[in-house]
This record gives C-alpha cells, structure tokens and sequence, in this order.
C-alpha cells in the first residue's frame, strides 16, 4: 500500500499546538480549544481524530450537539475551498461506509461514527477509545459524564472544541482546563490567529451584526450579552461588588426569598438576603431535607428580623407550613412561579419577578450584587420573548438545560426578593426597623406583648399607659 502522510490538513500556526499535544502517545489525553467563529475548529478536530484512530484501533466518535448539524456539517459538508470534510480522510484507509448511521471502518480496523448527542441512547454502553466535542457549549453536559468514567478506564482521549454560549458547563470546563496542568488549554480571538480579519469584521459590524456578537463569536467573550438575554452581563458587572455605604440601604425594608432544593435533579436549596440597594451573599446548600432548611430559615428571621419572607410554593409547602406553625406566618409567604401575573405586560409571576429584578439591576441608583459567579451564571442565562398577545415570557428552565445551562437556584432566590413590591426609597419609622415589622403588623404585636403580661400581673390602675410600645398605640386604645 502506499504511503501515506496524516494529517492532510496543513494545520496553521495556532492550530500547530493543539496536534502536537494530541499526538502524544500517551493515555488520557484531554483538551480545550476555545477559538474564534471561521477559524477551522472541526476540520483540525476531524484530521486529529483520523490521525488518532491510525494510531490506535478502536471505535472513535465525533459528537455535535444535533445528529442533523454533524450530517450537514462534517459527513456532508465542506471546508472554504469546496473540498469535503470527509475527503481529508485518504480513501486507501476507507474499507467500509455506512450513510445512514453515518459510520466509517477503516483498514486497520478502527471504526469511526459521528453522531449527535441529542440522542444519548445511541452513545451510552459503547467503548470509545476517543471522542471528539464539537461545539461543546450547545451540547447536553450529561453525555460528558457518561463517557468520562469509559475513557478513564481505557486510557482513551477527548478534545472539546467550541464558541462561548455565556458562562455555562463550557465556561466552568474551561475554567478547569486552564487551571488544570493536565489537560491542554487554548482560548484565541481573531486577534490572535489573524482569522478573519479586522476588515471582515468590520463588513459584518457595518452590516449590522450587533457587537455583543462579534464579542461573542470573534473574540470568545464569556461574557458578552446576546441581544435576547433578559438581564444582560452588561448592566450586570457595574454592580457586582460594589461598596455600598449602610446609609444607603440600611433604611430598606429586608426581605429574603427562599428557593427550595428540587433534589432529584441535583437542585441546591438557597436563602437569599435582600435589604433596598444591598444584596448580601447567598447562603446555598445542597441536599439539605426540608425540615433542616425551614430550621434555618427560622434562624435567620430570628436574628435578621426580615420584613418579608418569600418562599417558592413549587417545592416548599413544608417549609412555609413549618414556618407558620413556628409563628412567623406574619411575615412568611408562598410565592407560585406558574400562577396568574398582576402586571399586565408579564405572562406569569415569574416572569413579573424576573422583570422586576431587571429594572432593579439597571435602575440609575445601582445595586451591590455579591461576587458569586455562580450567581451571575444563573442571573444572565435566561432568554426572553415577547409572546403573541404581547407579553413577557423568560426562557424556561427545560430550555435552559438544552442550552447546558443547570437550574437557575440563585437566581431564583433573588427574584423571589422582588415578589412584592416595597417601597424602598423611604427610611422606615425606626421603631419598625427595630422590630423587623411593617406597620400593619405592629398594632397586633402591641396586644400580644400586653395579653402575655396582663396574665400574671398585680391590678394596677394606670396599666392601661402600658399599652403603648415603642410609640406605637394598640387596638385596644383607639
């Protein structure tokens, strides 16, 4: 047979290290490549699994996010020049060609089938010796975790390759990976690798491609806001940390949401602490049973005396229940995301809190949001739509698992802080702000304090001067 020289592709400067990295013949192989829109990710990957797979025999995937996108773009496709995807393999290697699964076997017995991770079944109990994931940032991250435990026992390989899609499991691998001496890290913009140029770039800004998507797409900004993003990173960043002085929200009323663990899809339980202007640092736990966090709940009313608690009715009716058999139904209230919205532009409730919470963030008296990145994740992942009737809709939390986005708990918890609206802009009476109570509350709190001690005490016939606490006159005087 003739000789043959892989890769075919004339890989490019930049592009020159991840194959040095990925010829190593050495086990558990593993890389990140986060690189601009147009800049040969899939014909690089492709060259380096057919090398790969001469170099081992075994069974080799290719997984795009959708079985139809890996069939348009690699089995079917073809790079800049009309020459296609699947010739860079020599055909003196083919022995075999299946179209309608889309699998290849080679001369040396390799096998190499792409597929979509859209279709987990056709995945889950094969025995790949390497994989590659393409886009990685649009696909399910489950399928990673069913392939890890294979290719740790087999010594196999996997390279994930991709464009940011905001700071989801891509983000958070990438993160790893580059921290990660193991693994092979590479994040380049068209700065970087010349690919495209600034010239085409700036055609594609002229012709109207809004910048938050060149970011995104030319220089692999995690960050760069998506024109259907409801809260934008943008108006996000300016307040994350900021140093609030206490006179600037220690007048507010304080409220806390609380968003229960939904724990069979690995949800965290989160209390969210909210005082006007002052976000303060969430409290998170997970697998926590609902009778512990109603506990802690009630702890933190106690000393934190809120003037509203507000707890999702979806999965904490033991909660609330707990914490109104405690006494504090007062101040304690279930909060359905899926009921009726009062605000006329909003479809849900939940879709008026998060609404609420946006113009919250970008009011001109800006916030302190806590550095929490897992907060910011969740806080700007949510897309959003205007439905037929004219209505706000936020992007449900199934859509943003498709995405690879996890459920949105911190989030949650501080939308739930804008349940109800509360006037924030006035100084409470100070007698309120020490008792943690809104004024309608006060009167009855007056004649409990009174009902307790009258109970045990001597006649005294100015005892009815006592009825007045903290400046406050009780049913009973008026």
């Amino acid at each position: 047979m003739t000789d043959i020289s892989l890769p075919i592709l004339e890989f490019r400067d930049y592009q020159r290290p991840l194959w040095n990295y990925m010829m190593q013949e050495r086990s558990g192989l593993r890389a990140v490549t986060v690189w601009p829109r147009r800049n040969g990710k899939d014909l690089a990957a492709l060259n380096i699994l057919i090398a790969k797979a001469i170099q081992r025999p075994g069974l080799y995937f290719y997984i795009a996010p959708y079985a139809t996108q890996v069939r348009t773009i690699i089995w079917e496709g073809m790079d800049g020049t009309g020459k296609r995807f699947l010739d860079y393999i020599p055909s003196q290697l083919i022995t075999r060609k299946l179209d309608q699964i889309m699998k290849l076997w080679l001369v040396n017995g390799s096998m190499i089938q792409l597929l979509g991770s859209d279709n987990v079944d056709a995945i889950v109990g094969s025995n790949p010796l390497g994989i590659v994931f393409t886009e990685y940032s649009l696909h399910k991250d489950v399928v990673w975790g069913y392939m890890r435990p294979i290719l740790s026992e087999n010594g196999g390989w996997a390279l994930f390759n991709g464009t940011p899609r905001g700071m989801n499991h891509f983000y958070s691998m990438a993160q790893m990976a580059k921290n990660n001496a193991s693994w092979f890290y590479e994040r380049l913009t068209a700065d970087d690798t010349g690919y495209p140029s600034k010239e085409a770039i700036q055609d594609e800004r002229d012709a109207g491609m809004p910048e938050s998507l060149i970011e995104q797409e030319y220089y692999t900004s995690w960050t760069a806001s998506t024109e259907e993003t409801l809260i934008p990173l943008d108006i996000v960043k300016p307040c994350v940390g900021l140093d609030l002085p206490e006179s600037a929200y220690k007048f507010a009323p304080r409220i806390i949401g609380v968003d229960p663990a939904y724990a069979e899809k690995g949800d965290r339980a989160v209390i969210a602490r909210r005082q006007g202007r002052m976000v303060f640092p969430f409290e998170v736990y997970q697998g926590k049973d609902p009778m512990a966090l109603a506990s802690r709940v009630a702890m933190v009313i106690k000393e934190w005396k809120p003037h509203a608690v507000f707890i999702d009715a979806g999965r904490g009716e033991a909660i609330w229940s707990r914490l109104h058999q405690l006494g504090y139904q007062d101040r304690v209230f279930s909060v359905d995301f899926g009921g009726a919205s009062y605000d006329e532009l909003c479809r849900l409730k939940k879709d008026e809190m998060w609404n609420r919470a946006k113009d919250y963030i970008a009011s001109p008296l800006k916030p302190s949001l806590p550095a929490d990145e897992d907060f910011i994740r969740d806080l700007t992942a949510p897309m959003y739509m205007i439905n037929d009737r004219g209505k706000l809709e936020v992007e449900s939390k199934k859509s943003l698992r498709r995405r690879g986005f996890r459920s949105t708990d911190l989030a949650d918890a501080f939308i739930l802080t804008h349940a109800e609206e509360f006037d924030e802009t006035d100084p409470m009476p100070s007698q309120l702000e020490h008792l943690g109570l809104r004024p309608d509350q006060a009167g009855r709190l007056v004649d409990m304090a009174y009902e307790a001690e009258a109970e045990n005490a001597e006649y005294n016939p100015l005892g009815y001067m006592n009825r007045r606490y903290y400046g406050f006159t009780t049913n009973r005087n008026r």
